[in-house]
């Protein structure tokens, strides 16, 4: 395929796909929602940078020999891989000066520090259990919620980070995860690609330059041990044998106890219709019985651990069974499928070639014999497909984190692309790859300093909210955009302040909170010097504020310092 025409399709795509996002979203729909917020901050301006380069570069695509690549041993790609996990492990103080900015990190960290302490729930402090849903507003775990705080989410993720954080730093399992799926994905690509060394790198710097994969190992989201153990499962797959099925059973029980149990079976299922299409009907019936462990495990005999654990459900929060599983994500496919958006954050977060180059291995698949099983691309492409069909709003995260665990299939599904219009210069790296990947380095550059400069209000307010001379802090949610998730326990440990959601309480409580404690409040006055964006929110209760300066409670933190 001729590289210029490659580079013009691909910024014509990118075009379409922008005018597209802003007819649908910003034209036709009502209100600003985080996902308008992001795409303007971050996704738009990546994507246009892109868009630039390739136009700009387009006129010299044609020409040159290329690069010759060395052997893609372990001389050259380990150190990579170590640097790679480094800067995530780094990056987790440097671009979120050690914040984690949503609910669903804040409770990966809370319950990492529960298992940290040999406890599978946080018990509740009576002097607090009247408060204890101001306190943990939401994501918490129905079995023994009215003596526990326990998070909703299924526990391995939580546990790796306990493990690290025992030995040192929580942060470090982003990092040791992220190099698992580094070095996973390159033995993969050496079976995949023999004697194509150019394939073996183009694989690996796809994922290498990923802001996807590279931002949010340096995060508590479950999403980077998604992808390191989808691709240990299918190196396993691809080894075969009696270890290598055991291998990859075992990784997916595993990681189906990540966060929610139903993210592994979107890569296995589709493999075990490719084992079927061989005919290796014994190893096919092995996996679907994983498949079907994993459920029982997971849906099943975990929450019967809690309940006999912790007690029978409480509050509001309903069980969450194999069926309000399904039911939930057939609903939110009603209300929150939203893949102009969601596909928007994978294009920008990823490498610019990498989906061109995975369609084009897509659309020169040699379907005859994709049929009869030969084609490992056939399965590749499903699961791709599948993680990109459900684009289910996420809420945040640094790229479509819904489609985290399929980049790496992505980036092999490149390296057949590649194969494919190299033609003559297998073995180099040609000057249309180069020029793309010092494009996807600029974008990754300039979403790493976005991301960095919109936690930076959080970190400091969450900073100074723990640093309140206090026995308890009430967050006011209208003050500032999502503050709610601002309401958390310090390092995942409940103590003083004992940070509560204003909007969460009554007068009654109040009333006791103010005579028994020395109470801040924190609200808009507080969070706008800070550079928290400030929230529209309206609430039923919004006379609680008024009631505190009634009072006399919740004096400003500046008149208590």
């Amino acid at each position: 395929m001729d590289p210029c025409r490659l580079f013009l399709a691909a910024a014509g795509g990118i075009t379409l796909w922008l005018i597209a996002t802003f007819l649908w979203h910003f034209t036709f729909a009502t209100g600003r929602l985080l996902g308008h917020v992001l795409f303007l901050q971050q996704d738009f301006p990546a994507l246009l940078i892109v868009v630039v380069g390739l136009m700009v570069a387009a006129p010299f695509m044609r020409g040159g020999r290329g690069v010759p690549v060395p052997p893609p041993g372990a001389r050259f790609v380990l150190p990579l891989v170590a640097l790679a996990a480094l800067w995530a492990w780094a990056g987790h103080d440097v671009v979120f000066h050690g914040y984690a900015l949503s609910r669903d990190e804040e409770v990966a960290e809370f319950a990492a520090a529960y298992l940290r302490d040999g406890m599978v729930g946080r018990p509740i402090p009576a002097e607090w259990l009247d408060y204890r849903r101001a306190i943990m507003p939401e994501f918490f775990s129905p079995y023994g919620a009215a003596h526990y705080w326990t998070a909703a989410y299924l526990p391995v993720n939580s546990l790796v980070r306990a493990l690290f954080w025992r030995l040192g730093d929580p942060a470090l399992a982003g990092a040791a995860f992220l190099a698992i799926g580094l070095i996973s994905l390159w033995r993969i690509a050496l079976r995949l690609f023999p004697g194509r060394p150019d394939a073996v790198w183009v694989t690996m710097l796809l994922a290498l330059t990923s802001a996807q994969l590279s931002v949010t190992a340096m995060t508590p989201y479950a999403m980077t041990g998604h992808f390191a153990l989808n691709l240990l499962w299918l190196a396993l797959l691809l080894r075969g044998g009696l270890l290598g099925h055991v291998g990859a059973g075992l990784v997916a029980i595993v990681a189906a106890g990540l966060h929610q149990w139903h993210f592994p079976p979107i890569m296995i299922l589709p493999f075990i219709g490719w084992l079927l299409l061989q005919r290796r009907w014994g190893a096919a019936a092995f996996h679907l019985g994983v498949v079907a462990l994993l459920v029982i495990v997971w849906a099943k005999l975990w929450p019967a651990f809690l309940l006999h654990a912790l007690g029978p459900p409480a509050d509001v929060r309903p069980t969450a069974g194999v069926g309000d599983k399904v039911g939930s994500l057939i609903d939110r496919l009603g209300d929150k499928w939203q893949p102009l958006f969601n596909l928007s954050r994978m294009l920008a977060w990823n490498p610019v070639l990498m989906v061109p180059l995975a369609l084009i291995a897509m659309g020169s698949m040699k379907w005859r014999a994709a049929l009869r099983g030969e084609a490992i691309v056939l399965p590749m492409a499903m699961t791709c497909i599948i993680g990109c069909a459900l684009a289910l709003a996420q809420g945040y995260g640094w790229g479509y984190r819904y489609g985290h665990g399929y980049i790496g299939l992505f980036c092999l599904l490149g390296g057949f692309g590649w194969q494919r219009i190299s033609g003559a210069q297998a073995g180099r790296l040609t000057r249309p790859f180069l020029i793309a990947t010092v494009l996807t380095i600029a974008a990754a550059a300039f979403l790493t300093v976005r991301a960095h400069d919109y936690v930076a209000p959080y970190a400091r307010a969450h900073a100074a909210i723990h640093a309140a001379s206090a026995d308890v802090v009430l967050v006011d949610p209208r003050g500032g955009l999502f503050a709610t998730d601002l309401v958390r326990a310090r390092e995942g440990t409940p103590g003083r302040p004992m940070v509560m959601n204003l909007m969460m309480l009554d007068q009654a409580e109040i009333d006791r909170l103010c005579s028994r404690y020395r109470v801040i409040l924190f609200d808009r006055s507080d969070f706008a010097p800070m550079g928290v964006p400030p929230s529209r929110m309206n609430h039923d209760r919004a006379g609680l504020r008024a009631y505190m300066d009634e009072i006399g409670c919740g004096a400003p933190p500046v008149a208590q310092h």
